[in-house]
Formats: C-alpha cells, sequence, structure tokens
C-alpha cells in the first residue's frame, strides 16, 4: 500500500508534498504521539484529553514520519493531508493496511447498553459448534483460534482491532464476533468496516459523560446500521429505542423480541437457577433451545444471537448445539458455589441492567435478595441515583459499596447513588468492597441469592490511577470458606 493508495481511500480536503511522497510504499503507520519510531504515516488528531494535531509538525521534524495526515493546515513545509476526523481516516487506512480482513469472515457485531459481551459469547459458541475457528472481540478481551489478548476497552483501538482481525485469517479462523461500543463508533474507531450483521440490543441511560445526551447516545449507535456498515440489522424491537431504529431500515432487517410481534420471538418458555428452556419462533420454523444462562433478559441476548446467525446461514443444527454447549460467560450472572445459597457476579453497571437482573433473580428464589453494588468513578453520575433506588427498591437488602472509584471520593459516589433511596431501612452502607462482600456473605442464609454487581469479570479495583488485584468472585469465596459453608 502506497501514499497514494490511501490517500484515495480517505479522500482528504488539501494535500501538501503528496507528489514528492506519493509512491512510498507504507511500512509503518504511528498514531501516538509518544511514538517517536520511524514510520511511513502519522496520524493526527483531537482526542478527549490530547490534540496530537499539536504535535504533528514536529513529529516530521524529528524524522519520525515521511507523512503527516492530520486535522488542520500544517503549512507548506510538511507534506501532509487534511481530514476531517484523523481517527477514521486512521482507521479506514488500517483496514487496507491489514488487508481488509473482515472479507475473510463471517461477521457479526453487536452494539447497545447491556448485553453485547453475552451475545458475542453465544454467537462464538454458535460458530465453533459450526466447525469454524473464531475471533471474538470485546470487554472481556480478544480470542483469536483459542489464544486470549487483554484489551484496555470494549472496542479496541483500530490498530488493535484490524490487527487481530488479521491475525485471525493467517490462523484460519473463518467467523468473527465483536462487541463495538458507542464510544467507537462516535469516534469512527471502525471506520472502513463492513460486518455482514449486526446486532442492536437495547438501549437504556450510561454514558453520558462521553455523549451528553440520549440522542446523540442513540444516533451513535444507530450508526452501525444505517451507514453502511452492516449487510444484515438484526434489532431487538421489544425496546423503544429498537422500535426507533427499525424504522429506519430500509433492507436487511431482522427482528426479535421476548413479548412476540417479531420475525424471531419465543413461543413458549420457562427458567430458574439451571438456566433456559423454551421453543422459538424464526420466521415462523419452531425451534427447541436449552441454555445454561438464566433470565428473560439472557433470552433476549439469545434472541439476537439466533437472528445473527440467521444472517449468516449457521445450519439451525449448530445454532441450537452452540445454544445449549455456552454454561457461563465471565462475569455475566457467573455462579459462585460452594454454599447453601447461590452467588451470583455481574457486570451489571447501570440502572436498567440491574432491574433486569434482579427481576430476573426474584422468580428464581423464595428467600431474600442481598445485592452488592457501587458505581464507578469519573464515569457518568447521572445513573448513580438510579442505581441506587432500582437496587433498593428490588432487593430485600443492598449494601452500597465502592466499585472503580478511580480518582473519584469513594463517599461522594456512595452519597450520589443513596439519594436516589428513599427507603434506607434495607440499606447497608460499606465503602470497602470487600468488608461489603463479606457482610453479605456472613447475613446469606439457605434459599437466600446474593448478588454482586458492577465489576463481573474484572480482576483489579481502581483506587486513584492505581489497579489494585480484585476479584469479586475470589471475594466471594473466601467468606464462604471462612464461614465454614463449603
Amino acid at each position: 500500500m502506497r501514499i497514494n493508495d490511501m490517500l484515495l481511500l480517505i479522500a482528504p480536503a488539501e494535500t501538501c508534498g503528496a507528489e514528492e511522497r506519493g509512491n512510498l510504499e507504507i511500512n509503518r503507520i504511528a498514531f501516538d504521539s509518544r511514538d517517536r519510531k520511524k514510520s511511513s504515516v502519522f496520524f493526527a488528531y483531537k482526542g478527549e484529553t490530547y490534540d496530537s494535531n499539536a504535535d504533528a509538525i514536529n513529529i516530521y521534524e524529528e524524522g519520525a514520519a515521511d507523512f503527516i495526515v492530520a486535522e488542520k493546515y500544517l503549512g507548506p513545509s510538511v507534506p501532509h493531508a487534511v481530514v476531517e476526523n484523523g481517527r477514521k481516516a486512521l482507521s479506514e487506512t488500517l483496514s487496507a493496511f491489514f488487508g481488509s480482513p473482515l472479507k475473510n469472515y463471517k461477521s457479526a457485531a453487536v452494539t447497545g447498553t447491556n448485553g453485547k459481551t453475552t451475545t458475542t459469547y453465544i454467537l462464538d459458541s454458535v460458530f465453533r459448534a459450526a466447525g469454524g475457528k473464531t475471533v471474538r472481540i470485546g470487554t472481556t478481551g480478544a480470542e483469536v483460534a483459542g489464544r486470549l489478548y487483554p484489551l484496555d476497552n470494549t472496542t479496541p483501538s483500530a490498530y488493535e482491532f484490524f490487527s487481530l482481525l488479521a491475525e485471525g485469517v493467517k490462523e484460519g479462523c473463518s467467523y468473527a464476533s465483536m462487541e463495538i461500543s458507542s464510544h467507537a463508533l462516535a469516534q469512527g474507531r471502525v471506520a472502513g468496516a463492513k460486518f455482514n450483521a449486526a446486532v442492536f440490543t437495547n438501549l437504556t441511560g450510561d454514558h453520558m459523560d462521553f455523549h451528553k445526551t440520549m440522542d446523540n447516545y442513540f444516533e451513535a449507535k444507530a450508526s452501525l446500521f444505517d451507514s453502511g456498515m452492516s449487510e444484515w440489522k438484526v434489532i431487538n424491537t421489544g425496546h423503544d429505542y429498537g422500535k426507533r431504529l427499525a424504522e429506519r431500515i430500509k433492507s436487511g432487517l431482522i427482528t426479535f423480541s421476548v413479548k412476540g410481534e417479531a420475525d424471531i420471538y419465543p413461543v413458549d418458555y420457562k427458567f430458574d437457577v439451571g438456566g433456559i428452556e423454551g421453543v422459538l419462533s424464526v420466521f415462523g420454523r419452531k425451534t427447541d433451545i436449552r441454555s445454561g444462562l438464566t433470565g428473560e433478559y439472557n433470552l433476549e441476548n439469545i434472541l439476537g444471537a439466533v437472528g445473527a446467525s440467521y444472517a449468516l446461514n449457521v445450519p439451525e443444527k449448530s445454532v441450537t448445539e452452540g445454544i445449549a454447549a455456552l454454561d457461563s460467560v465471565p462475569g455475566r450472572l457467573e455462579r459462585v458455589g460452594g454454599a447453601p445459597f447461590t452467588v451470583f457476579v455481574d457486570y451489571a453497571h447501570t440502572d436498567d441492567a440491574l432491574k433486569n437482573i434482579l427481576v430476573s433473580l426474584r422468580g428464581l428464589t423464595c428467600g431474600r435478595i442481598i445485592t452488592v453494588f457501587g458505581a464507578g468513578g469519573d464515569r457518568d453520575g447521572s445513573k448513580r441515583p438510579r442505581m441506587g433506588k432500582t437496587a433498593s427498591s428490588l432487593s430485600d437488602t443492598a449494601v452500597v459499596t465502592s466499585d472503580n472509584p478511580r480518582t473519584e471520593d469513594p463517599d461522594k459516589i456512595i452519597a450520589d447513588i443513596m439519594a436516589g433511596i428513599t427507603e434506607k431501612e434495607n440499606v447497608i452502607v460499606e465503602p470497602d468492597r470487600e468488608k461489603a462482600i463479606e457482610a453479605a456473605v456472613n447475613m446469606a442464609s439457605e434459599g437466600d441469592i446474593i448478588l454482586i454487581a458492577g465489576k463481573g469479570h474484572e480482576n483489579y479495583q481502581i483506587i486513584g490511577k492505581t489497579k489494585y488485584p480484585f476479584d469479586d468472585r475470589l471475594a466471594a469465596e473466601k467468606y464462604i470458606k471462612r464461614a465454614g459453608l463449603c
């Protein structure tokens, strides 16, 4: 790939010095201003905390790049191209640089406030049942042909994203499932990607610190479906935002809903602590399913995965086998065993996610529900009172604690949560998360359910700017054993 090829792809508003540099082969691409290794092209853009456009001239003058792509004019002495969105141009270029790897896959992208991770795990299990090697990318990390990689974000940087897909091609992978966050869509981090199918799970209040309004949040998600990025659009019309999105789709629409009146819906189902059994109608054809996952919201995730599998022409037998083969998803209603009561750890960190889980759990027990939860610091604070109201009203006892406070005062975060709670008699405040889990275990009796929410699969807690080792699952096991309950 030459610089001229890149310029045709990204269609800059103007160029300078492209005539002398256009035939240079692109051997290395850089986008971090701290990376001063020699690169063919450096991409500059305005980020949330730093604008690398300010560094672009220095990077060229230091000899760290042969050509610059920036969001502003850099003067006549710097060979460069000016684009409106540097991140988008970077992503489009990286897709081409890595050989447009998505064209080698049957691919499914999943977006929504809740359910993304579980849906990709279900899809990955279905794809494996179909006999394919797989790539899965999301909140719990990436897995390429069985090899695991940690990730910092739900949707990684464009470089990581396309390089992981390219590695999967080399490994002979033929299926890919991935979570696509609203941040990644708004920032153009997956520009240049074209997915065979995209799944919309739901949309509820979250990330208002970034998007500012629900309309902005919705439009970011909607861009995956109505901007040419996906061929088939698999949409949950059991929610208002899903209905709104489906009305905009002109072709390739597949709908699903637990409420019926969709292309894919449950004819009959039941669930208990051991999982879900049911019969689905898939475009009028009846399909029996069994799953180790439980709760109505997980049935929604299954329906979305069935829709994407249908779009990708996965055999029905592989779909039902893949659904049955998945017993659990890390940190998603993951059971911690060994006690006369049931302990679940879940990543739920919005009021809607808490509501969905607690409503489902209420149908699984005649005992009490004890919920341990907090809210992340340096993140959307508007949801904190709603989380407090939801957890306290749907639990017999709510233990309010710290999540990842980051640089915020944990007591301030807890105060925000408590502002949404009117009946405080059944609420315990314990800022130390480990002590909060210990308190929940010590008060539980046979038949009760403990839900430890917010951090799920995470094996750390961020206090200040430091990550400390901490795992809700290990903490629960520790105090179950200490109490002599296993």
